[in-house]
């Protein structure tokens, strides 16, 4: 009985990754107007190229929680309770090529990067429980990071609260104030909430400039997932990266691609859903920057989900190519 129980896991497993596999190379595309709850209708199933496994990360970055490319370079770090440190990796083979540590701050929760001409953004936001009363973005100096003489660097701190939170009471995963997405746009930050309890992103702005604020929300978006992290360049386009629980614990990574959004909101703009398939095959995707010429970097953390090991691994996009 006890082999025969064992067959049939194989089995389902074997089968549930054939299905995961397949399902990398044809991505439900998604097409509608902001203000719809998930687009107001289906579009066409399109073919479109897959994320591209570039790397599998070393241990050092199991825990991978964000990236920015900046000066040529592609930066990582790591989430919460890991060292208060930024690592350039090799996008050719994923290797740790620098680690410069944060001298003047701790990690209590990193969750994402951004940048501005001068400066290299932290956001030290990830609140799982809601109640973190110690929210703040750590600012760092992009010339002094960015000199490999420097093997630590000193941050300033733009610290603040919602604006819209009275309670902060709420359990593990059941709160609508954890966020692990941001970019910088026009002297603000824009921060993106990841909603536990239902599914939407609220977009809130902060000024850019170190002191004490309060963070309003300017926007909503029913993101029918968890936002995980935020990416805007210079054509006006915005990315949101995510993942949803379709089910008996099986998740689905995905994009919100924003068009034209030269003001950086997300209200009134075409955009696209991408589905890029099953966390079994992508890991828990996090971490996302655009790079050159289109490119975009998604780096996704290390899971264990009982019966598979995943090792956190370096992915790139074209998004040159989606048609959308």
């Amino acid at each position: 009985m006890i082999k025969l129980r064992a067959l049939i896991l194989l089995i389902f497993v074997f089968g549930g990754l054939h299905r995961v596999a397949a399902q990398q190379d044809t991505a439900r595309i998604l097409s509608g107007n902001v203000n719809d709850a998930r687009g107001g209708q289906e579009g066409r199933v399109k073919k479109h190229p897959k994320p591209q496994l570039v790397a599998k990360l070393p241990q050092a970055l199991n825990e991978t929680s964000g990236l920015v490319y900046a000066g040529g370079q592609l930066w990582t770090i790591n989430d919460g309770g890991n060292e208060p440190a930024l690592y350039r990796i090799d996008t050719a083979i994923g290797s740790v090529m620098r680690k410069v540590m944060v001298s003047n701050a701790g990690n209590i929760d990193w969750e994402s990067l951004t940048q501005d001409d001068s400066c290299i953004y932290v956001g030290d936001f990830g609140n799982n429980y809601g109640n973190r009363k110690n929210l703040r973005i750590i600012k760092i100096s992009k010339h002094i990071l960015l000199n490999p003489a420097n093997d630590s660097v000193q941050a300033g701190t733009i610290s603040f609260t919602y604006a819209d939170q009275v309670d902060v009471s709420s359990g593990l995963n059941k709160t609508n104030f954890d966020c692990e997405a941001f970019f910088y746009y026009d002297d603000s930050l824009h921060l993106f909430s990841k909603n536990w309890t239902d599914q939407q992103t609220r977009h809130y702005i902060l000024p850019a400039a170190e002191g004490k604020y309060q963070a309003y929300p300017i926007e909503t978006f029913n993101a029918d997932g968890l936002i995980t992290d935020a990416a805007f360049n210079k054509n006006g386009e915005i990315v949101l990266l995510g993942y949803k629980n379709t089910g008996y614990s099986f998740w689905n990574c995905f994009l919100w691609i924003f068009e034209d959004a030269g003001n950086g909101r997300l209200s009134g703009k075409n955009h696209t859903r991408v589905e890029l398939g099953s966390a079994l095959n992508l890991g828990q995707a996090e971490g996302l920057a655009f790079g050159e010429a289109g490119k975009l970097w998604i780096s996704s953390e290390r899971i264990s989900p009982g019966w598979v090991n995943l090792p956190a691994r370096l992915f790139k996009v074209d998004l040159s190519k989606f048609s959308r």
